[in-house]
């Protein structure tokens, strides 16, 4: 490449990169808000931002007294789980000072994200009081819009249910919920039904679920596994789902607290998290400069890059919450990345060992690293994917974060490594200085090759 064109090419190159630089940590006004970078849009969870406490207090009318607490609580944690929490700290307190049987049960956890990008407390407490609701799911059925005659009581209606996801219907969008109804309850429903329209309400306790109407069901469309839609929202659809799959706690808890707590790990655990991060890259590119000397500069822009786009990636993909799991998987990713431009570097010195010029040492040490960086990084990502698939909560958002790097890590080391090598080369004038090293002697004719081809 000519020396002017890779000047050019590089100067576009670097001011993109200094623009995702800027735009990545940088926070400044935009109109009438404030832009904060990517790093301060990425999402955290409870156990690195903190969250919101809620205490649950056996109600004094309650029927019987708890008999395992422990079962309470696994209870509580499957609920957070079907309804999307996946870091959440769920654990029983007593009072010391009485003597009580009956333990009060504190729950923390982060709220979500709503579309202004505020955390919805409302929606976290809605959400913390269906889960903790009270009360055995009961069925009301006829031919009237609010029918009060209950059915189905001598057996369980429904076997399962589900979140089903969105159904778009021109302007408005409606989110489904899958029942899938037991023998008994699809028969039951059926055999009242006959062949008109029929409607069911859904009450839990004395809660009616599905509001003052029942839901209107036809005998045409009527399945053992059965959609509705709400137009409610998603958090809605979760709840309903939620309550048709498992129905209510077997013990009445009252709900009360809100209160702002901070991470379990400690005081401001996300900025400390965050600076070990940098350290971790300056380290990396430091070491860079150590070993392939001036050829380091690739390394620290490869890497400055990959660190834009992982920020990036962490917003722009949907749902995606980094706790302190994820940030482990941030830091083996970078080392993804420190070990790729590591092999890459060594590949490229055991060309000029071989005696061979610049411009064939480079291009032949990038082509031997392919297959060692896909080696590693393969078993990595699959490893992580095992994690992704058999695991929840930390453990699977390390691999969920760490999957992402790993793939940046292999854009990173094959394509942008190879990319600001190619431009900087021409600027170095191809010489073997830039990489620290001395062409070998050709064995051959006792001559040493030239720079160029």
């Amino acid at each position: 490449m000519k020396k002017w064109k890779a000047t050019v090419l590089l100067a576009i190159v670097l001011v993109i990169t200094a623009i995702l630089t800027v735009v990545s940590f940088a926070r400044f006004p935009v109109g009438t808000k404030d832009f904060n970078g990517f790093l301060g849009a990425i999402e955290t969870e409870y156990d690195l931002s903190g969250g919101t406490a809620y205490t649950l207090t056996l109600d004094k009318d309650n029927v019987e007294d708890v008999k395992d607490v422990k079962e309470v609580i696994d209870t509580l944690k499957n609920r957070l789980n079907l309804l999307g929490y996946e870091n959440y700290s769920v654990k029983a307190i007593k009072d010391v000072d009485e003597a009580v049987e009956d333990y009060d049960i504190r729950i923390e956890t982060r709220g979500k994200v709503n579309k202004y990008g505020e955390i919805d407390k409302s929606a976290l407490a809605q959400d913390i009081a269906v889960v903790a609701a009270y009360g055995e799911l009961k069925f009301f059925g006829g031919t009237s819009e609010s029918p009060t005659e209950e059915i189905l009581k001598d057996g369980k209606v429904v076997a399962d249910a589900s979140y089903g996801g969105t159904q778009p219907y021109g302007t408005t969008t409606y989110y489904l919920i899958n029942i899938t109804f037991t023998d008994y309850g699809y028969n039951g429903i059926k055999e009242l039904m006959g062949s008109g329209n029929y409607y069911l309400s859904i009450y839990l306790g004395d809660e009616p679920l599905t509001g003052t109407k029942g839901l209107s069901i036809s005998a045409s469309t009527f399945a053992k596994t059965y959609s509705l839609t709400t137009e409610a929202g998603e958090s809605s659809a979760r709840q309903f789902a939620l309550q048709m799959k498992s129905g209510g706690l077997a013990y009445k808890y009252n709900v009360s607290g809100g209160e702002d707590v901070s991470s379990p790990l400690g005081e401001n655990i996300g900025t400390k998290s965050i600076i070990a991060l940098g350290v971790l890259i300056l380290a990396v590119i430091a070491a860079m400069f150590v070993f392939d000397k001036k050829y380091g500069v690739v390394s620290c822009l490869s890497m400055i890059l990959f660190t834009n786009l992982y920020l990036a990636m962490l917003v722009a993909i949907p749902n995606i919450k980094v706790s302190f799991g994820g940030i482990i998987g941030v830091a083996l990713a970078i080392m993804l990345v420190a070990d790729g431009l590591f092999i890459t570097s060594k590949r490229i010195k055991e060309e000029f060992a071989r005696g061979k010029t610049v411009k064939s040492s480079v291009r032949t040490g990038y082509k031997r690293s392919i297959l060692p960086i896909l080696g590693s990084t393969g078993v990595a990502a699959v490893l992580a994917l095992i994690l992704l698939a058999f695991t929840g909560g930390a453990v699977k958002n390390f691999a969920i974060i760490f999957v992402i790097g790993a793939a940046l890590s292999l854009i990173t080391t094959l394509l942008i490594a190879r990319m600001f090598t190619s431009l900087i080369l021409p600027l170095a004038e191809y010489k073997e200085s830039f990489f620290g090293v001395k062409i070998a002697a050709n064995a051959a004719d006792g001559t040493a090759e030239g720079k160029g081809e």
